[in-house]
């Protein structure tokens, strides 16, 4: 079997790549190299940084197998960053690797498989797939499965994900027992593309010179502050606003015009009902929500783009993804767009 396995410096992609040397296949390494060309915007990225290539050039060369950069920044900038700076401009928080799996990641990594004949791809996302379904990994902590819903069937039907049945203990202790050099990396934190001192949405804003819609914060109908730009807050933000109200305050509505609504009661912040929109998958007439990587999945009813949580969910963000599962196995979502009163 042929296999284009993604290599991006770290621990789980290079531990797939080596199970996959391991089992038989014949194995070529690839990097996607999205790094953006100007200095100012790419000291602080996160993603093919010099020490991750380093670091895959070293794997490769442990393994003794060929690799390959794509330069895939274009693709990056064109379907990713800008779609996702046009939505902070709007007041809303987008979620953009669900949207740069499908439309460049597994994009890029499929046509590289076609050039070359390889059979499938591989990276070391910690999902699962069974009978064309793809499922949760094994490991809670660690799933990604919420970021892949989007993949179609065709991608998952020549995607492989090995270190998704495993925990990330087994993954760093095997990686240890083949003497791989980035067994002991540490794991990647924060957005892939940023600025230092500075918010992803004003980076995004910066990059692409949009207009900012700067504002007002209010509570209880009276003005107690003006900011810069919405692109900078989201839905359920309690720290730096600037703005003193002598206890807690969150932010609880986002409007296009500039107004940002802010709430000292916690409460008002849980929604019991909103739409989704640009569906993808088989949405479930009823099923578990999950509305973001880290939030707790809970029962939900689905009809006609309307999802009905059986419970208050807190923070439920325009421009966020809710994905539904049953069970494990991902069943589809769509993209948060509005929130209504009970």
């Amino acid at each position: 079997m042929k296999i284009a396995a993604a290599l991006s410096g770290g621990v789980d992609s290079s531990t797939a790549a080596a199970l996959a040397l391991k089992n038989g296949a014949e194995v070529i390494g690839v990097t996607l190299a999205m790094k953006h060309p100007d200095p100012q915007f790419s000291a602080m990225q996160r993603c093919s940084g010099e020490a991750d290539l380093e670091a895959v050039r070293a794997i490769c060369g442990k393994l003794g197998i060929p690799h390959v950069v794509l330069e895939e920044f274009p693709r990056f900038r064109d379907k990713v960053l800008r779609p996702a700076a046009e939505t902070y401009i709007q007041g809303r928080t987008p979620n953009p690797c669900c949207i740069c799996n499908p439309m460049v990641k597994f994009a890029a990594l499929m046509e590289f498989a076609d050039r070359i004949g390889a059979d499938a791809v591989l990276t070391g996302h910690y999902a699962r797939i069974e009978d064309g379904h793809l499922k949760r990994g094994v490991d809670p902590v660690k799933d990604q499965s919420y970021f892949l819903y989007r993949l179609s069937p065709e991608t998952l039907a020549r995607t492989l994900f090995p270190v998704g049945g495993m925990p990330k203990t087994a993954v760093r202790n095997l990686a240890a027992e083949l003497d791989l050099p980035t067994a002991g990396r540490p794991d990647s934190q924060d957005a892939c593309f940023m600025a230092e001192e500075e918010s992803f949405g004003e980076t995004l804003r910066r990059l692409f010179v949009l207009p900012a819609a700067p504002g007002r914060f209010l509570h209880q109908g009276k003005v107690v502050g003006h900011h810069h730009g919405i692109h900078e807050y989201t839905i359920g933000q309690r720290k730096g606003m600037g703005v003193a109200l002598g206890c807690r305050a969150y932010i609880r509505e986002i409007r296009p015009d500039g107004d940002i609504l802010l709430d000292t009661s916690e409460e008002h912040l849980f929604s019991r009902k909103f739409s989704l929109i640009d569906i993808c998958g088989t949405v479930p007439e009823s099923g578990m929500v999950q509305i973001r990587y880290r939030a707790k999945p809970v029962p939900a009813a689905y009809h006609d783009g309307v999802v009905l949580p059986e419970q208050p969910l807190r923070a439920v963000t325009p421009g966020q993804s809710a994905v539904f599962y049953s069970g494990d196995t991902v069943m589809g979502g769509g993209v948060i767009n509005e929130l209504y009163a009970d």
